[in-house]
């Protein structure tokens, strides 16, 4: 039997985005914006009659991260249960350019990056945030820098210390006892000062 020529043929293969959330229980709005996006969103492209677990084995592959911590989640909120992973994508409601939300199934199971990027990442918001020619408050930032759960055991102060070539901090013990962020120019390497 021949299909019509106006029905196309279906896709040989289909892009699937993956996106990393995680709960952020520190977050300052945490009751009203609970998630925290672990990175980048991963798009895989597959075959559409794949099984569903053929996805979770290639995010398995390409992160690293153990079948048993997968937690999948079809929006809005529909959960993914194993049992369903023999099933195709189609049959379980991927489709074509969907995206899948990936979530730990316990808090700090798995990391979507490596620690590195989460290193560059506070690093861009310390230089986005820091006055260019004046520098900026350490209490101005601690405020407007936040540190991903990654790092919750990090003290932003130590984390801008681990830097002496990008960030020179200056802290005045005459009075107030404040301390102020600049970022480091080239040739200038002044010690940091505390």
């Amino acid at each position: 039997m021949s299909r019509p020529s106006s029905v196309p043929p279906p896709p040989s293969s289909i892009t699937v985005k993956v996106k990393a959330v995680t709960k952020d229980p520190h977050h300052p709005d945490y009751p009203e914006n609970p998630e925290w996006i672990m990175g980048d969103i991963l798009e895989l492209t597959i075959d559409p009659a794949a099984k569903f677990k053929d996805l979770a084995l290639m995010i398995k592959e390409i992160k690293g991260i153990p079948l048993i911590r997968m937690n999948f989640v079809l929006p809005p909120a529909r959960s993914i249960q194993r049992e369903k992973w023999e099933k195709t994508l189609r049959q379980v409601g991927v489709y074509n350019k969907g995206t899948l939300r990936l979530e730990p199934t316990m808090d700090g199971g798995w990391e979507w990056e490596k620690i590195e990027y989460y290193w560059g990442k506070v690093i861009e918001d310390l230089e986005a945030n820091i006055d260019p020619k004046e520098g900026t408050s350490f209490d101005e930032l601690n405020a407007k820098v936040e540190l991903p759960p990654t790092m919750r055991g990090t003290k932003l102060q130590d984390f801008i210390r681990k830097y002496p070539d990008k960030f020179h901090m200056e802290v005045n013990t005459s009075g107030k006892n404040d301390m102020w962020v600049k970022i480091q120019k080239k040739g200038d390497r002044a010690l940091p000062t505390w």
